[in-house]
């Protein structure tokens, strides 16, 4: 016979426990984050920000520059992120594939809605999600090393 495995109905999802965000970011498509990236006028960590919110699959490559932020404990750093980075006009989330609901989109739509509840909705509307995230970046620029750092394959004999 075949075994099935049924995941117990008491288990939520990791995000279930904090509140469902507001906001809807937009889109940053790969082409558009790679021109801001070669742009000589903006400069990484002034004009803009990217983070990256994977955890355990921040694996193979990170976009050159890139912070990490997992995903899983965004919500209750929250306070602390906006003090730290909320002068930064411009700021780009992503994940691994950043689909509708996942991690990019959600940790975004948290960082915006937190803006405007400081009184900072323009900003707010610039706070976007890699189109595609991760899958689609390394798709396009893995190659360039420029633009992505190759991560150290890591033995899995821990």
């Amino acid at each position: 016979g075949t075994s099935t495995t049924t995941t117990s109905t008491t288990t939520a999802p990791w995000y279930a426990i904090f509140p469902d965000p507001l906001s809807t970011p937009q889109a940053i498509t790969p082409e558009g984050l790679a021109t801001l990236l070669r742009h000589n006028a903006v400069t990484l960590g002034k004009d803009f920000l990217i983070i990256d919110v994977r955890r355990v699959d921040f694996e193979v490559a990170c976009i050159r520059g890139a912070i990490n932020l997992p995903a899983h404990s965004f919500y209750q750093t929250l306070p602390g992120i906006i003090a730290v980075i909320s002068h930064v006009p411009k700021v780009i989330f992503h994940c691994n594939s950043c689909k509708a609901g996942g991690r990019g989109p959600r940790t975004a739509a948290w960082y915006a809605d937190e803006l405007k509840k400081h009184g900072k909705g323009d900003q707010a509307d610039n706070v976007f999600v890699l189109e595609g995230g991760m899958k689609a970046w390394v798709s396009a620029y893995g190659g360039d090393e420029n633009l992505t750092t190759k991560l150290p394959h890591l033995s899995s004999s821990s």
